[in-house]
């Protein structure tokens, strides 16, 4: 999951279109000429108000060490990470956090609400569901290209901050429960069989890939081009935190709801506090025929990753702490595709693509029309949820403005989510 995109991208709805910013999910896009690319002003991170300044306590992080109490107070933990994961947008309704996770029971059914009644989402994921520590990075945020001698060569440098997703799921009893209405197997023991599990991790790291991407002999009969590219790419770890939230429903001794039990477990590694490192290789091919582009990219076919640090396990008001270990390793590809294709028209020209990314099973479809130095956008898909984006541009002399309303489902909540996402370039 890209922690931020471009604003063209939002008004698109989150399409990632072929050429080179598209490189990290294939790495044969480094290869592939602009033909899609229009050249985009400074990203205007608009996103970084709400987490930074006092006006918006409820994602401002930085109040824990200044201003304790009003942090203890309105700091908001969904709030931030949907925030955080929106750093183009400044989002004028972030997620809220439920008060409370309340197991409803009624004469025939049970439910899953917030402390107001209202359904909590039990099997939602985005990104990579927040599960476990992975070679797959996020796509660096910053990134400093290294000079190389070799054309078709790349050597990178990058600042990689993201997160890995967040995710909650009801496990197969409370599912069951919910379904049918029938309690007795969540009262058949203590705990209860019952639960309802929530993920999210995040990592910091400094990354180094070397890739090599070329445009392939031409084929017989095969009117088009194809490029193909791989990459390698390693990681040293600034941080990383994996944190796993459990409610579970309490019953008194008659049988009756009297409440819920949580258990919160989280991982952190810091330099100091142990040690993150990984690799992985990639792979990718890109075909473009006539007005049409289509790219298959596989990354972290095989990989590798470590972090040690410390789990902390909180149960029933009380704490505990050891030295633990994540890592992951193999065969573990995830799948990109993305394509698209340009119509011209008798007045401009209509820009429609596509991708899909097995990663988090997202999807995007978007469309550009473009007549003169003006552009107008739209952008649907899915990703943790419906996402739905609309935009505009101009392209004067001197001059580029891109700015876009982006909309996206709540995480775990139920709701819509609004954005806005500017950028601006002389």
């Amino acid at each position: 999951m890209t922690v931020a995109q471009g604003v063209r991208q939002q008004g698109l709805g989150g399409l990632i279109l072929p050429g080179p910013e598209a490189a990290p999910y294939n790495p044969a896009y480094a290869a592939y000429p602009p033909t899609y690319a229009e050249e985009e002003g400074f990203r205007l991170p608009l996103g970084l108000l709400r987490l930074a300044l006092p006006l918006f306590p409820e994602t401002n992080a930085l109040a824990y060490f200044y201003d304790r109490q009003s942090f203890k107070q309105r700091f908001d933990a969904l709030s931030f990470y949907d925030q955080l994961t929106h750093l183009d947008s400044f989002l004028f309704n972030p997620a809220r956090s439920p008060d409370e996770v309340v197991f409803s029971i009624g004469q025939n059914e049970i439910g899953v609400t917030d402390g107001q009644g209202n359904p909590l989402n039990l099997d939602f994921s985005v990104g990579g569901g927040g599960r476990m520590a992975s070679a797959l990075t996020p796509p660096a945020l910053l990134r400093l290209p290294l000079q190389t001698d070799v054309p078709g060569l790349g050597l990178e440098l990058g600042f990689i901050l993201g997160s890995g997703g967040i995710g909650v799921e009801a496990n197969e009893e409370l599912e069951q429960a919910v379904r049918t209405g029938d309690l007795s197997r969540c009262r058949s023991a203590t705990p209860s069989p019952c639960a309802l599990t929530g993920r999210s991790n995040a990592m910091s790291a400094v990354g180094l890939n070397l890739a090599y991407a070329t445009l392939l002999p031409e084929l017989p009969d095969f009117a088009g081009k194809v490029y193909a590219g791989v990459r390698g790419e390693g990681f040293y770890g600034l941080g990383y935190l994996e944190a796993q939230a459990t409610a579970r429903p309490t019953f008194d001794s008659n049988g009756n709801p009297n409440g819920s039990d949580y258990e919160v477990r989280y991982f952190y590694s810091t330099p100091g506090n142990g040690q993150g490192f990984g690799l992985r290789a990639d792979l990718g091919v890109v075909v473009d025929y006539q007005e049409y582009t289509f790219g298959l990219g596989l990354s972290n076919v095989v990989g590798f990753a470590r972090w040690s640090g410390t789990e902390v396990t909180l149960l029933n008001g009380s704490s505990s702490e050891s030295p633990a270990l994540r890592q992951s390793g193999g065969f573990a590809p995830v799948v990109f595709l993305n394509g698209a294709y340009r119509l011209p028209l008798e007045e401009g020209s209509l820009l429609v693509g596509a991708d899909f990314s097995s990663a988090d099973g997202s999807f995007h479809l978007g469309a550009e029309y473009a007549l003169g130095p003006y552009r107008l956008r739209a952008g649907a898909g899915l990703e943790g949820g419906f996402k739905f984006g609309l935009g505009g541009g101009v392209r004067l002399e001197g001059l580029n403005l891109d700015a876009a309303l982006t909309v996206h489902q709540a995480p775990v909540v139920r709701g819509t989510v609004y954005g806005l996402a500017l950028s601006v370039g002389f």
